[in-house]
């Protein structure tokens, strides 16, 4: 009995010291929220939406150093967590608005990296309330981590501020050359692009190499359009959520930069913390987005997430406190619809993706994408595209064909289409008149041949004589890939010699149009174009074909030997231009300074001739009588000789380079002369 009462004691002080266990060692085992950080936890998920008030600049500067704050933001999923953190001081910056020094306190998130891109534009502030947004951070950084908070007055000030309107900005220049290390840099925009290949970052980095970019980084993923949501997804949207602003929509290419809401205005909301391009008007599509995790990267971590649903708003500014966005109104996008043909494939096949408009540098990108996705290898070939254009301000349909033979067809027609693109919607290029793109169809074949040849020779097929036809015949040397049996290329010319082309010693010069590099029968002097159907029509003048062969034939001009001069025909020389010059600079005499010609006085009054210049006949004087009709054939002018003619052939699919030319001799016309009256003529030319 002693020992059935010694195990019962036993028993309650056990049940007793778990039933006295702290509520955070209960947390701990109930909560899934929960990280096993080194030093500390997470702290429970926050569901349901979130209404802060705003603290204001003049408030903040009262707060004491070390005054204990909060960041609200999303870990994992689309609840949220509230982050531990101190606010250090305000600081004066670059910005136009100071910015809040503060340091991340929490050791949970600490250990999970501290920073990380996606988090800028967590609201920040003390307990229910919010005084910015997180935006910058220290560069390189180690715990404790350091960041820089937006206010909420500037990001405010952002709903009233009046943009330039629809004068979107250029892209801005490059940074400089010299090393300026910086201590901190931008919480930035984690922006997923999914379609492209790893192998491809390099390229599309030295694309992107613009500081428009500095506030964004690209990161490739595997992902499609937003999926569909979450069962615990709010329908509303308050501060701390994450949402995802859309670059790019389609079957192949998605573009989604996120960020987080800083504070909603009833149908409109303020988010980031700082600008994504500061383009200033924006027209972006906004969805709600959930946080997969946070990926450790070697500077800063960032934010894996996802966008889901339909649109909810528009991101209708994009400035540097932040980017300004209204709910429920959705912004119409650019179509753009590339078919591909593969080498291995009978019919093309056709993708559809929607760009946001302000972004169309992301055009040329899904071009080449998606020629990049679906081709099966990397070869090198000829690809040949065609391009139409339509535009909301005209009917007018601008079409561009190119061919281009490179290693990487991804390479070719990533530039190709941005030269297209930015014709129109760089606003530096295009001083016609406004283009907003409404659709771009853009078809691409592959061909696994090099087509390209090269002239090497011309041959001149029988005698040349004016105003006859004569025959040519050009020899080229294609790509071994694209030849058949036969190693040349030949291609007949014909050329129509005028009949007044100037006889004797000539050149027949042959010359691919890619040797100058333009179109050679443009007008370079065609006026400016004033408005957007004129800037088509000069773009359409300035295409050619890139199997364009001009052909000219021209006289050879005698070049006469110089002579040898001698000393005295050198001083000769010298003195008769010198006497010249001097006797052309003397000074004119003035009004009747002048001495009489030839020694004769000037006549008098009554002996001046008629007004009419004619003198009458004296008597007994034989008057000569001017037939007016021989006069006038005689005075008829001689056809001008005609130094230089040509004409022009087409390579089709080829692309033609080089020149070539031969001498000949332009025998004249043969004139048969008719006979004169009284001649016999032979009974067989008789009819």
């Amino acid at each position: 009995m002693k020992r059935f009462f010694v195990l019962l004691g036993i028993a309650v002080v056990i049940l007793c010291q778990m039933s006295c266990s702290s509520d955070e060692e209960q947390a701990q085992l109930n909560n899934p929220a929960i990280i096993d950080g080194i030093d500390g936890s997470i702290a429970a998920p926050i569901f349901g939406e979130i209404e802060l008030e705003s603290m204001y600049v003049d408030e903040v500067r009262t707060l004491a150093t070390k005054t204990p704050i909060q960041v609200i933001t999303a870990i994992e999923g689309t609840s949220k967590i509230i982050v531990e953190a101190e606010f250090r001081r305000v600081q004066n910056s670059r910005f136009g608005f100071p910015l809040y020094e503060c340091v991340l306190t929490d050791e949970a998130v600490t250990a999970m990296g501290g920073l990380a891109q996606g988090m800028s534009g967590s609201p920040v502030g003390t307990a229910g309330r919010v005084f910015g947004a997180l935006a910058y951070g220290d560069a390189w950084a180690k715990a404790p981590h350091r960041f820089w908070v937006t206010p909420i007055d500037a990001m405010e000030a952002t709903l009233y501020h009046t943009t330039f309107g629809e004068f979107l900005a250029p892209p801005a220049p490059g940074a400089p050359g010299a090393v300026v290390n910086s201590t901190y840099s931008a919480v930035k925009t984690p922006i997923t692009i999914s379609g492209i290949g790893n192998d491809r970052l390099q390229q599309l980095s030295s694309h992107l190499a613009d500081s428009k970019f500095n506030n964004v980084e690209f990161f490739s993923r595997i992902g499609g359009a937003p999926a569909a949501p979450p069962a615990n997804a709010s329908p509303n949207l308050s501060a701390g959520d994450m949402i995802g602003v859309a670059l790019v929509t389609g079957d192949i290419v998605n573009s989604t930069g996120f960020g987080t809401v800083t504070q909603v205005y009833g149908d409109k909301f303020v988010a980031f913390g700082h600008d994504m391009f500061r383009d200033g008007l924006a027209s972006l599509p906004v969805y709600r987005a959930v946080v997969d995790g946070i990926v450790p990267s070697t500077q800063i971590a960032y934010k894996s997430a996802s966008a889901y649903g339909n649109p909810i708003g528009t991101v209708t500014k994009d400035l540097r406190p932040g980017i300004v966005g209204e709910l429920g109104k959705l912004p119409p996008m650019i179509n753009v619809n590339v078919s591909y043909l593969p080498v291995n494939s009978r019919q093309p096949i056709t993708t559809h993706h929607k760009v946001a408009y302000g972004q169309e540098w992301a055009i040329p990108i899904v071009a080449a994408s998606t020629l990049d996705a679906i081709k099966m290898e990397v070869n090198a070939g000829t690809i040949e595209a065609n391009v139409a254009v339509s535009f909301k301000e005209t009917d007018n349909v601008y079409t561009e064909s190119f061919r281009s033979i490179a290693s990487d067809p991804f390479e070719a027609v990533l530039v190709n289409m941005d030269f297209i693109v930015q014709s129109f919607t760089n606003i530096l290029a295009n001083g016609a008149g406004k283009a907003t793109i409404d659709e771009i169809n853009i078809s691409i074949a592959d061909l696994p041949f090099i087509l390209h040849t090269e002239i090497t020779d011309i041959h001149v097929i029988g005698e040349v004589k004016q105003g006859e036809e004569a025959t040519f015949v050009l020899e080229m040397l294609p790509h071994w890939s694209a030849t058949g049996q036969s190693r040349k290329m030949y291609r007949e010319v014909k050329l129509q010699i005028p009949e007044h082309f100037v006889p004797g010693a000539a050149e027949i010069s042959i010359a691919a149009a890619t040797e100058y590099g333009f179109n050679p029968f443009g007008n370079p002097f065609a006026p400016s174009p004033e408005n957007l159907d004129q800037l088509i029509g000069r773009l359409r003048d300035l295409q050619y074909d890139k199997g364009l062969v001009l052909v000219t034939l021209a006289t050879l001009e005698e070049e006469e030997e110089p002579e040898e001069l001698s000393i005295e025909g050198f001083f000769e020389s010298f003195f008769e231009e010198f006497f010249m010059n001097l006797f052309e600079n003397l000074p004119i005499p003035g009004e009747g300074e002048l001495p009489p010609e030839n020694g004769e006085l000037p006549p008098e009054d009554d002996e001046l001739p008629p007004e009419d210049g004619e003198i009458l006949p004296e008597d007994g004087e034989i008057i000569e009588v001017i037939d007016e009709e021989e006069m006038m054939e005689e005075m008829v002018p001689t056809p001008r000789p005609i130094p230089i003619t040509g004409t022009a052939l087409i390579i089709n699919r080829f692309i033609v380079t080089g020149t070539t030319g031969a001498k000949l001799e332009i025998l004249p016309i043969v004139v048969d002369e008719a006979p004169e009256e009284g001649d016999d003529i032979p009974e067989d030319l008789v009819e």
